[in-house]
């Protein structure tokens, strides 16, 4: 007896573990070429239903709403509101109440109460029963990439200045109808992410693809880099769709250079995987080109800082942008070499090339940086005379 409550026990933690924390099969982002990206809303109607219609109405912005059945029959108004306003419409159960769904014929019931083509869990719980359900009644299971965290008791500009840095082309954006915080959270979000050149639009039109083991494990690490960016103090070198850097203040690691000790102030480049994962070379080119410009604007404002640089096996290619290399002790050599073709696998599905296998240490001057790619903000170092 306690042999099979423990195998039924592991079987369900394996199952969230999988299909809710990593996402596997799901639906949960777009194609991350295009700065199309999905606002979602779950557990509605409710009494907020109508402001947020004229907020995203007054935005000219689309989205879809995961609407529970017993909140849908008491507000059939709002709900033909939703449809009328040009908004998807989908399921998000019967009711609210996630426990009851460990037992298997209350879950299918739960799923089988309202039509339609895609169903989010509650909380996105997952059983071992979820994914067969689902697909017995012919609906995809639709979960996100980026959590709007507007259930925690934070400010609506903290909550919307996080949105806005972990945001990326093709997200789903899991937020809730109901919450007075959400409103405010997207009148200030929504004007600077359509600003910055994203676009909102439905759930069919963002045409999301099951999550790949691959794809599934990238959703599962993007914890992992939030709380690194948070206790390093990582900043975005720009908001924009395609803006490909983070940047984090550490002491220059590598050789003196002329006039630039080892120790000196200096920006370590982390690269935006999951932005450039679907570029094409010469994309990719163009918009590191653009990326390095926001880069020099924070340089240009920080006087203390001598120079950029980077841990790549890919450095060699950063000539192409100014950029100098360095070798490595064999130890970091080592480190610095797994590490990027993980990242490389992980992100492109491919290993390095030989040629590119080991990674080295890549640089660019302040002077140098300032010179090839003058930011155009007020703190930018003036053109000499005739210069363009």
């Amino acid at each position: 007896m306690e042999l099979a409550l423990g195998l039924i026990l592991l079987l369900y933690g394996l199952s969230d573990l999988l299909f809710r924390f990593l996402g596997l099969g799901a639906y949960a982002h777009g194609s991350r070429r295009e700065a199309k990206v999905a606002l979602t809303f779950d557990d509605g109607p409710s009494e907020r239903t109508e402001a947020l219609l004229a907020l995203l109405r007054r935005h000219g912005v689309k989205a879809t709403f995961f609407l529970t059945g017993e909140r849908a029959r008491a507000h059939p108004h709002l709900v033909e509101a939703i449809r009328k306003e040009g908004h998807q419409v989908e399921d998000h159960g019967a009711y609210h109440r996630a426990l009851g769904l460990l037992l298997p014929w209350v879950e299918w019931w739960h799923m089988a109460q309202n039509p339609a083509r895609y169903y989010r869990p509650p909380h996105g719980l997952h059983t071992p029963f979820t994914r067969p359900f689902a697909r017995a009644l012919g609906k995809r299971i639709a979960l996100w990439d980026l959590e709007s965290k507007d259930w925690l008791p934070l400010s609506p500009e903290a909550l919307a200045e996080r949105l806005l840095y972990y945001l990326r082309p093709g997200s789903v954006v899991l937020l809730h109808d109901g919450p007075e915080r959400t409103l405010r959270l997207l009148e200030i979000a929504l004007p600077k992410l359509l600003a910055l050149g994203y676009r909102p639009v439905t759930l069919d039109e963002l045409k999301p693809l099951p999550l790949t083991p691959r794809l599934a494990l990238i959703r599962g690490l993007q914890g992992l880099e939030e709380r690194y960016n948070l206790r390093h103090r990582v900043e975005r070198a720009g908001l924009g769709p395609f803006d490909l850097f983070r940047v984090e203040k550490k002491p220059f690691p590598g050789p003196s250079l002329p006039g630039l000790p080892k120790g000196t102030p200096a920006l370590e480049l982390h690269l935006e995987s999951q932005r450039a994962m679907e570029l094409t070379p010469l994309e990719a080119i163009r918009h590191t080109r653009e990326s390095l410009k926001k880069v020099a604007a924070l340089v240009a404002q920080d006087p203390e800082i001598g120079l950029v640089y980077g841990y790549s096996s890919l450095a060699p290619g950063g000539r192409l942008f100014g950029f100098q290399t360095a070798p490595l002790p064999l130890l970091p050599r080592l480190v610095a070499s797994l590490a990027s073709a993980w990242f490389y696998w992980l992100y492109r599905g491919e290993l390095p090339k030989r040629e590119n296998l080991w990674a080295s240490l890549a640089y660019l001057t302040r002077e140098e940086l300032l010179r090839r790619f003058p930011p155009s903000t007020p703190a930018s170092l003036p053109l000499e005379p005739g210069e363009r």
